[in-house]
């Protein structure tokens, strides 16, 4: 009688499938952006991530011990990514209302560059799990970029600042919803209307 085959060398390895730990990582990432940004995160389940992304469930575990971990991961990369872009636009230019257009040109430029992500535009707070002090912490990090900016500009004695950063913020955000490649207007463009739009809550210079 045959002997049974005997484990080869190295069998107590991980799975083929889990050792290609950063592309597949990436990959489970790309398509939990994508059903986040499409259905929700609580309207996304753990199975229909796995099936987007080619791997079982319990290979999916391997990389996100829970949907939540997930979470955190596509939000963290996604400011990181807009940071970088927002950050390396601004970085050479000074006058005040300029450095507020680049960033915004930028933020606009990576936000509907992809569907990554849109997965973040939900505000943190509607999210109904135990971390979610981590994701306000992220997005607050990323805002005071444009706080920051924002308090640079000279604007008008009667325009608040916080309100003026949150209606921007949303003018912004609000592109993915209306926004069409292709259509009459580039994604610069789109930016750079933002940017004409805000400017109206300058501080006029008085006349000559």
């Amino acid at each position: 009688m045959a002997k049974p085959k005997g484990r080869k060398k190295g069998s107590d390895e991980k799975p083929k499938l889990l050792r290609r730990g950063p592309d597949r990582r990436r990959q489970i990432v790309a398509a939990a952006s994508q059903l986040f940004a499409r259905k929700g995160f609580e309207g996304t389940s753990i199975r229909e991530i796995a099936a987007a992304s080619g791997v079982l469930s319990g290979s999916l575990y391997y990389h996100f011990p829970s949907k939540e971990d997930l979470l955190f991961t596509v939000h963290q990369e996604s400011l990181t990514a807009m940071r970088r872009e927002v950050e390396a636009a601004i970085a050479d230019v000074t006058e005040p209302w300029a450095r507020l257009e680049e960033a915004i040109v930028a933020h606009c430029r990576i936000l509907l560059g992809g569907s990554v992500t849109r997965a973040i535009l939900t505000p943190p707070r509607y999210y109904n799990l135990q971390g979610v002090r981590k994701l306000v912490r992220q997005r607050d990090e990323y805002e005071r970029i444009f706080a920051r900016l924002i308090d640079d500009l000279p604007l008008k004695a009667d325009c608040d600042r916080h309100a003026f950063r949150l209606s921007m913020l949303g003018a912004m955000n609000w592109t993915v919803f209306w926004f069409s490649a292709g259509g009459r207007l580039s994604v610069d463009d789109v930016g750079r209307q933002i940017a004409l739009m805000v400017r109206g809550a300058a501080l006029e210079r008085p006349r000559k």
